[in-house]
């Protein structure tokens, strides 16, 4: 049994070294403005990402994460159908929407078992139409 948690305890740690790949935007990342409310639909249902200023709240090896400046409008029943969470923009250009918390697994989770892929990470989800986003200055 000291042999089978010793095991899981040290494939933990190896999972958690290999997966951090969250942290904060680098200082000075521009926010992006979406200048009219889209609704978007996905495998799973729809929802409406708001107008205004999304501001970059943590970045990964494959893109930026944009928190929305209001919850997201989802067709979903939980938190009475508002969700936080706004757009992923990868460095090729694509998007996907997220919701989730990503800059609470960077503050908080750095020194978890799980590193910074804790039990928050963002659920992204590819879907159309594409929302066309203009560069502005972060605040």
């Amino acid at each position: 049994m000291k042999h089978l948690l010793s095991a899981l305890l040290a494939s933990c740690l190896l999972i958690s070294c290999a997966s951090k790949d969250l942290d904060r935007c680098a200082p000075g990342t521009p926010a992006i403005k979406v200048a009219q409310a889209v609704e978007c639909k996905h495998p799973d249902g729809k929802f409406t990402l708001p107008a205004g200023i999304y501001q970059p709240e943590a970045q990964s090896s494959k893109g930026i994460y944009y928190v929305a400046p209001e919850r997201l409008k989802t067709s979903g029943i939980i938190r009475q159908g508002h969700e936080r969470g706004g757009l992923f923009i990868a460095n090729e250009g694509w998007q996907w929407a997220w919701i989730g918390h990503p800059g609470f697994e960077v503050e908080e989770n750095k020194t978890s078992i799980l590193g910074k892929r804790g039990i928050l990470m963002p659920t992204v989800y590819k879907f159309e139409p594409f929302v066309k986003v203009t560069k502005v200055k972060s605040r």
